[in-house]
This record gives structure tokens, sequence and C-alpha cells, in this order.
């Protein structure tokens, strides 16, 4: 079984006010936490777009890929991944705002794809889907295909036309993402 990485950095971070990917916390830079907690799959990609494509680390074992287009959101993002990746079985996706993801959570849903039938395995956190912490199937290109051809843009959209297996889980720290500079601060000032 063949499973990449892969980092949604391709975002306009606009609630942010500059490029999240890129905020500092304990010395790295957010998305550095996605790729760490991804080690062990091969390859890491780092979804992005050109304006920021050469402002990441790399190294022999993370691929940068540019979206073909300017920003159209994580759908097409993934739809573009798998049509580039055509041997990988499956895609471990996770947002490049998610600072305090753990390779525990990563080895704890990659445990669920042993002889998956599902297109998706997506955490449900205390009743709250998480599309983009999750894995897809190869199984899934074609709805990823029909969706970015009718320029659909949503995850729920994906989500609505798969076979989704879903893995609860209770609220957990790993599943919070950063939108806002306010939002930042208000978790840094009560940890």
């Amino acid at each position: 079984m063949t499973v990449a990485g892969i980092v949604l950095a391709g975002g306009q971070s606009s609630r942010f006010g500059k490029p999240k990917m890129f905020e500092l916390y304990k010395g790295k830079y957010f998305y550095e936490y996605s790729i760490d907690a991804l080690k062990g799959l091969t390859p890491i990609i780092i979804s992005t777009n050109r304006q920021f494509s050469t402002s990441f680390k790399t190294s022999n074992d993370i691929l940068i890929l540019e979206d073909e287009h300017d920003y159209k959101g994580p759908l097409h993002a993934l739809y573009h991944i798998l049509t580039q990746m055509p041997d990988t079985e499956w895609f471990f996706v996770l947002t490049c705002d998610v600072p305090f993801i753990t390779s525990q959570y990563v080895h704890e849903l990659l445990s669920y794809t042993k002889d998956s039938i599902f297109d998706a395995i997506v955490p449900n956190e205390s009743g709250m889907l998480q599309p983009l912490l999750a894995l897809y199937h190869r199984r899934c290109l074609p709805q990823l295909e029909t969706l970015t051809l009718q320029n659909k843009n949503s995850m729920k959209a994906l989500l609505d036309v798969l076979n989704v297996q879903t893995v609860p889980f209770s609220t957990q720290k790993v599943f919070t993402n950063i939108n806002s500079k306010e939002e930042w601060q208000k978790y840094m000032s009560n940890p």
C-alpha cells in the first residue's frame, strides 16, 4: 500500500492577514508541523501556488506541487495532486494551519486503511467532520473530476458522493486550526 502525505498550503490566508503557513510557533513554521506529522509517508507533497512555491524549506523527501490555476480551494488541489500521482493509493491530507497536529494522530487514522473499502476516511471530532485532516483513496478521482468540471469547491460536496468511513474523536487539540491573528493571539494568551 502506498500513502502520500499532502500539506495544503495554497490558500489566501485572507482572515489571517498574511500567509499563515509561515507563522512561527516554538521556532517552527506552521506548515512544518504538518510535515513532521506526515514523516514516514512517501512522498510528502506541499500543494501551493506560484507565489509561495519557492518559500518553503525543501529536502529530498518533500515535493512542491504548484496549483495549476489561481487558488480554487482544497478540492481542486486534491484533484490536481491525484492526477499527478498515478501510482499512489492513499493520500493523507493535512492543512498548513494545524500547529498541534501529531504523528500519533496520523498513525491512528492510517490504521483504518488496512483492507479498507472506503473512498475516504474522515475524522469526526465531537460531531464535526474534518475533511482537511483526512485520508482519500485514489478511487475518489472520478468524483473529484466531476466536481471540478462543475466548478464545485466544497469538500462537503465531495464527501456527499463518496463512500466515507468516519472515525470518532473527542475534542482534541490536534484539530485546532488557526484562521485569524486574533484567534491565534487568543490561543497564545490562554493555551
